[in-house]
């Protein structure tokens, strides 16, 4: 059987951080991320990282970053997020948007070694979060990433994003509820899409200031 690893690098001027899991024809791989550097000591929440092959062959390597919820986890909504761009990092998102439990401590930080510290208004307090590196193949990583992590099929399930992510949000949204028609397996608890700032236009890069889509007596809980 092939092994996988990870690695952690740290890439300036930019201080991103990014974790790289390196494997050879594996369609799906993951690994639970303790800490990184910048970081003191261990993370009070689970972070898994990884990737879901994708396409004809599973020849296309979807990077994810999932943080569990720290509320109740079995029970919370699971929350695909899209970052636009197109082709912005998910790191952004985690980090930049108060969206994750991690944010830059600038205040800490000297020169090139960038400091962590954590996000008290992180949407992981009371949500599961997948944030995805993904041009392509969406509802299929979501499918497989399911079929790997199936205590979350009863989970309300939403599609989010910003930005360029206002065009790719409904029609994943729509791929999966026509999926769910279809019998498609599995199928997913779809309650409905969150976007900010969405650009809905891509040739006049029109933008509303936030959208809720929900089916009749759905609520975010």
């Amino acid at each position: 059987m092939p092994s996988s690893k990870y690695i952690i690098i740290t890439i300036l001027p930019q201080a991103h951080l990014l974790v790289t899991l390196l494997n050879i024809n594996v369609a799906s791989t993951s690994n639970i991320i303790k800490t990184l550097p910048g970081f003191r000591g261990d993370f009070p929440f689970k972070l898994e990282t990884g990737y879901v092959g994708v396409g004809g062959m599973d020849d296309v390597q979807l990077f994810y970053y999932f943080f569990e919820s720290e509320g109740s986890p079995e029970y919370d909504p699971l929350v695909l997020w899209l970052t636009g761009g197109p082709g912005c990092s998910a790191f952004s998102a985690i980090v930049y948007e108060n969206l994750g439990p991690l944010s830059f401590d600038y205040a800490h930080s000297i020169g090139n070694k960038p400091k962590l510290k954590l996000n008290p208004y992180s949407w992981t307090k009371v949500a599961n979060i997948i944030f995805l590196d993904a041009p392509l193949h969406r509802h299929e990583f979501l499918r497989k990433w399911l079929m790997d992590h199936p205590k979350f099929y009863n989970n309300p399930l939403y599609i989010a994003g910003d930005s360029y992510s206002g065009i790719t949000v409904p029609m994943l949204a729509q791929e999966i509820s026509d999926g769910n028609q279809d019998e498609h397996v599995p199928p997913m608890n779809l309650k409905g899409y969150v976007l900010g700032n969405p650009g809905t236009n891509g040739k006049k890069k029109k933008k509303l200031q936030s959208v809720i889509c929900l089916p009749k007596s759905t609520y975010i809980r």
